[in-house]
């Protein structure tokens, strides 16, 4: 029998800051050990559950991506375009608007994320100045 390796994350709190190491051989525990926050990066892979495509008559769409994580934690991804350029706009995690600036981990969309906004022909999408809706 193959034993699984442990694995070692770092990880950042969304709400209070806080930076932790997760050592284990299943998702973290998707929650902050020091606020107790669920504001936390993915637990595991993220599934999508849904989406939602908008476009108006000249062009400009918007797409959310509803996804949860191996914890069942919903995680919302909130992408404007314009033909096939986008940009993310917003992220949720817990229902929580939080800012993605401040893991490295958000750089990039989740790969299940990042196919399902391109089965809506957007294909260029850029993450590097994100700003959340306050809703």
């Amino acid at each position: 029998m193959i034993e699984e390796p442990l694995m070692t994350l770092p990880l950042q709190c969304y709400r209070c800051g806080a930076e932790y190491t997760y050592i284990g051989k299943s998702p973290h525990s998707a929650q902050c050990p020091a606020c107790g926050s669920s504001c936390v990066p993915p637990a595991g892979s993220l599934t999508v559950v849904n989406s939602v495509h908008w476009e108006s008559a000249n062009g400009v769409a918007k797409v959310w991506v509803h996804s949860v994580d191996e914890r069942d934690r919903p995680f919302e991804f909130e992408v404007a375009a314009h033909g096939r350029r986008g940009k993310l706009v917003a992220i949720k995690v817990d229902g929580v608007p939080i800012n993605p600036q401040v893991d490295e981990t958000l750089e990039t969309l989740p790969p299940a994320v990042k196919a399902q906004i391109e089965a809506q022909g957007i294909t260029d999408v850029d993450i590097a100045t994100v700003t959340n809706s306050k809703a």
